[in-house]
């Protein structure tokens, strides 16, 4: 479950991303509201999966592919979005305010990535225990408490990398380009 966790937390996805991008323009500490939100909303995604959302989600393919296609065209409009911002006159660009809790739950609730990964954990670690309530309660807390830290770490590479490359200006379109190729990536994988 740990490795699981770990690797699904950490490898290059759409809220890595974001998160990379939000300690790039705003600092990993006031990034910090963002990444709570985004764990809290994985790990109610896996809990109301694994309470008996995942069955009725494979029992019915065009919900799973309905949620991989509307996730994945709001992750393709985010991608879209920073780029752009990216590209707005600077006094403008220092107004705005890091993304706060609830961007980060929408963004997982959004994120086809996230919704897979839960329906692929509960799947495997979860419905083959024999105490699934137990089982289902320690994944939520190892993920909680993977993934928060997962997530910082990648707000610290932002903030990290927008330095040396320069400007932040650049580091978010390069950033929006990666978000934008790992969710064409998943639309490949997913619906080939």
């Amino acid at each position: 479950m740990t490795g699981f966790a770990l690797a699904t937390s950490a490898s290059p996805g759409p809220i890595n991303i974001v998160s990379a991008m939000s300690g790039a323009r705003f600092g990993a500490g006031r990034t910090i509201p963002y990444i709570l939100g985004a764990t809290v909303g994985f790990v109610s995604i896996l809990a109301i999966t694994g309470s008996g959302l995942s069955p009725v989600i494979m029992r019915f393919p065009h919900v799973e592919h309905a949620l991989a296609l509307l996730g994945s065209l709001y992750m393709l409009y985010l991608a879209y979005s920073l780029a752009r911002a990216s590209m707005v006159d600077m006094d403008e660009y220092e107004k705005s305010s890091p993304p706060n809790i609830f961007a980060g739950i929408l963004a997982q609730y959004t994120n086809p990535k996230a919704w897979i990964v839960a329906i692929s954990a509960i799947s495997i670690y979860v419905s083959t225990n024999e105490n699934y309530s137990t089982a289902l309660a320690i994944f939520c807390c190892i993920f909680f408490i993977i993934c928060f830290p997962s997530l910082w770490v990648w707000s610290i590479i932002g903030a990290s990398f927008s330095r040396k490359l320069g400007g932040i200006k650049i580091f978010n379109v390069v950033m929006s380009c990666l978000l934008a190729g790992s969710v064409v990536a998943f639309i490949l994988d997913y619906f080939r």
